[in-house]
């Protein structure tokens, strides 16, 4: 049964409350009680002082609605990491169940999976069973702030997921009981770029692998990927980038005190789009007329959270995230700034070409600014009709507006169930940490300065749909990949851009995506 969404009346018994409204200054959660033959509805108001609980233990939360071969449970990795949420396909001549003694299947290569913004694992649904088909063992999971994976509250189970435990081992689960934190929430600082090496490290180890064969990433989940690899390069031995290529590892000072009684050093390591670069963009892009800002500064700014979370203006969450969706995908028919392509600066009047969930209208949220693109996508396609002369339509026409564009096969209603409440229960507040420490909080940045001059040593792609504007969002990153700065030259196997696709490529076009992946998968030297 598809899990409900906030237009619903009523949620199904025992699934945890979910958002019915949340356009105003307060959010109003419905709750279905059931007590023998009578049912009740409780209503709760929650505004940014009064948030709405958010579910201690998610394990027991109803199951994903998940396509046929993929499995989802909880890896249990505390105090070491968190308590993932994770999709596993098997390949099926591997499964315990089909080895005999006296041939023990072999283990398949693991292929780990990391989801973007605002995303979850559920995004790899449609990859994860053509990776399985062709040997490959396939994880996704909730990353850190994301969906089911968290740190505390509830009872602990193994790190197989199962509960329960007897003697010496129940003695010792008590014990590491009492280390774990016990609110549910996640620590603040706990979101750098070495956070994100942590959880798959902790991941990958306790699946019993000391190697992923292949890691692939998408958007937020492309940057985690690359840092992995440039980071672990014993740990990842093959990287697929979709959506956000990596311009690389900051550079370290060079050649600065270099003695005077030896041979000069060899030219310093450059960056020709440095010199591209407004060093004050941000006050650049309010100056324009009209004013704007950088979506990954919005986001990382105080109040965020509460706008995507708490919105007094914009849509409704389920008619936002159906929008956001669609204005970043193939379907949507402009969307603002034309045919992606380079930009060649990092400058305002550069910048400014990219559509409005990129470079956003200033003091605008983005509820509203999905919303007015949204709408000018309805006028475009002809989806809006109105009938000024006779209002009685107009009623009838916002019920239209709300639900279009028309579910894709790969966003049908169901799965903008799962993703409305998934959102309506956890907030953005956490996944929205990412953007306030990688924009906002230069020690967590200063992190990378390890990584310093570094390239990426492992096979390496990039995949996206033709029509995403993340390719280019940051100039001179994906040139960085195809010109040797930030994977060493020899190990960069090609940029592939899908015609007809946009930022959802992976949803979007699930089958190429998995060709692409094992055309990487098939250059490990095992």
């Amino acid at each position: 049964m598809p899990l409900a969404g906030i237009e619903h009346d009523k949620v199904p018994l025992g699934v945890v409350p979910l958002v019915v409204n949340a356009c105003l200054s307060h959010t109003i959660i419905i709750t279905q009680c059931n007590r023998g033959r009578h049912a009740s509805t409780i209503i709760m108001a929650h505004d940014d002082s009064n948030p709405p609980p958010t579910q201690g233990d998610p394990t027991a939360l109803p199951p994903l609605p998940l396509p046929a071969g993929i499995t989802s449970r909880f890896v249990d990795t505390r105090p070491f990491g968190l308590r993932y949420h994770v999709l596993e396909a098997i390949p099926a001549a591997s499964s315990s169940s089909s080895a005999s003694e006296s041939e023990p299947a072999p283990r398949p290569p693991l292929v780990l999976l990391l989801h973007g913004f605002p995303n979850l694992a559920y995004d790899w649904r449609f990859v994860m069973p053509g990776l399985a088909r062709a040997g490959y063992y396939a994880v996704a999971f909730d990353l850190r702030g994301f969906g089911r994976t968290h740190d505390g509250g509830g009872a602990v189970s193994g790190a197989s997921g199962s509960s329960g435990s007897s003697g010496a081992a129940a003695a010792q689960q008590q014990q590491k009981q009492q280390l774990l934190p016990r609110d549910g929430s996640f620590s603040a600082d706990g979101f750098t770029p070495l956070a994100m090496v942590r959880d798959v490290v902790a991941l990958v180890h306790a699946l019993g692998y000391r190697s992923v064969h292949t890691l692939v990433g998408h958007d937020l989940g492309a940057f985690a990927a690359a840092v992995c690899a440039l980071a672990r390069r014993d740990l990842i031995q093959s990287l697929v980038l979709m959506a956000h290529p990596f311009r690389g590892a900051p550079k370290a000072p060079f050649g600065t005190a270099a003695s005077a009684s030896l041979p000069a050093p060899d030219n310093p390591p450059t960056d020709r789009f440095d010199t591209l670069r407004d060093p004050d963009v941000h006050a650049s892009l309010q100056a324009l007329d009209p004013p704007r800002q950088h979506y990954k500064w919005y986001n990382g700014a105080p109040g965020a959270a509460a706008e995507w979370s708490y919105p007094r203006d914009g849509p409704p969450l389920r008619e936002f995230l159906r929008g956001y969706f669609h204005l970043k995908s193939g379907a949507c028919r402009d969307g603002g700034g034309g045919k992606p392509r380079p930009l060649g600066a990092w400058t305002a009047e550069r910048l400014a070409v990219m559509p409005h969930y990129y470079i956003m209208r200033a003091g605008v949220s983005m509820r509203e600014n999905v919303a007015l693109d949204m709408a000018a996508e309805r006028e475009a396609a002809g989806a809006a009709t109105t009938n000024d002369e006779e209002g009685k339509d107009r009623d009838r026409d916002k019920d239209k507006a709300k639900n279009w564009p028309p579910a894709p096969e790969w966003l049908t209603e169901r799965d903008l169930d799962v993703y409305t409440a998934e959102w309506s229960r956890t907030t953005f507040t956490d996944a929205l940490r990412w953007y306030a420490s990688l924009t906002g909080n230069p020690a967590a940045t200063a992190e990378l300065r390890a990584l310093a001059s570094g390239r990426i040593a492992v096979p390496t792609r990039y995949v996206s749909g033709a029509k995403d504007w993340g390719t280019y969002q940051d100039p001179g990153a994906l040139e960085a990949m195809e010109e040797g700065e930030s994977v060493e030259r020899g190990c960069y196997t090609g940029t592939v851009l899908l015609e007809g696709a946009g930022h959802w490529v992976n949803m979007e076009r699930p089958g190429e995506c998995v060709r692409e992946i094992l055309h990487v998968a098939a250059m490990v030297v095992v």
